[in-house]
């Protein structure tokens, strides 16, 4: 339960993330600087429980965010096999390993070895790099078969959700067409985001449930010289993202 934006322009990159989960799931911990033995830098949010994370930006500018897909979601594979197995390894870990690479196509093969070597519920990997838009890439894993596809073919917001599928991704569709026209700016992506519409509590970009609630906006800029990661969590009670907090890491060029 997720909805992911993106943008680019001549110097700099942009990556948005809200994050969906169960009321029963415990706060996350907002952004911080991982300064990792023998890999690069980066900056994650973690899920105090798990201890991974949803979203990851490294030094060279690779970023990584992991999606939970459901039947109909934009993205999902066409066919989802559990594995034959109880003992799943978390998907928040699956970030941390693409950031452990400097480049896309090493990012991807590290996560080819470590699904084979863990089993994993259906996901779907975003991996965006610091400066080249056509090697952005979508791994999505049904299961049993890793399937690519270039994150330019994606029809913007990618997102997914556990409740009434189609009609929460067509719904959030066109909020997104009402605001952007051609090029998204960053004021744009902002303001989609944002939306709670308070006729379908649900159906919004930030959505309440009695049972799940958007808790955070993730905002990742990469640039020539920096690379920021600006995180808002949202309060369900107000329908509004709060004060936000920032790191920062400065960039390094391949």
């Amino acid at each position: 339960m997720c909805t992911a934006t993106w943008m680019s322009g001549d110097s700099f990159r942009y990556l948005l993330f809200n994050r969906d989960e169960q009321v029963s799931r415990e706060t996350e911990l907002p952004p911080s600087l991982s300064e990792p033995a023998h890999m690069p830098r980066y900056l994650a949010p973690h899920d105090p429980k798990g201890g991974g994370t949803w979203i990851c930006a490294n030094e060279y500018g690779l970023v990584a965010a992991v999606l939970n897909p459901y039947e109909k979601d934009v993205g999902s594979p066409e066919k989802e096999v559990e594995p034959a197995t109880s003992n799943f390894t978390s998907r928040g870990v699956l970030p941390l390993v693409a950031v452990g690479s400097k480049r896309i196509d090493d990012a991807a093969d590290a996560i080819e070895s470590t699904v084979a070597k863990g089993a994993f519920r259906p996901f779907l990997l975003l991996l965006m790099s610091g400066d080249r838009p056509a090697e952005d890439t979508s791994m999505a894993w049904d299961g049993q078969r890793l399937s690519y596809q270039k994150l330019f073919d994606f029809r913007q917001p990618l997102t997914t959700s556990s409740f009434e599928s189609g009609s929460v991704i067509a719904h959030r569709r066109k909020l997104y067409q009402d605001l952007s026209v051609g090029d998204p700016k960053l004021h744009e992506l902002l303001d989609f985001h944002s939306i709670f519409d308070h006729s379908n509590p649900a159906f919004g970009p930030a959505m309440v449930r009695e049972d799940a609630t958007t808790r955070s906006l993730c905002t990742v800029k990469v640039g020539t010289s920096e690379v920021v990661m600006r995180h808002q969590f949202f309060d369900p009670t107000t329908t509004q993202f709060l004060a936000p907090s920032e790191v920062r890491l400065r960039r390094k060029i391949l």
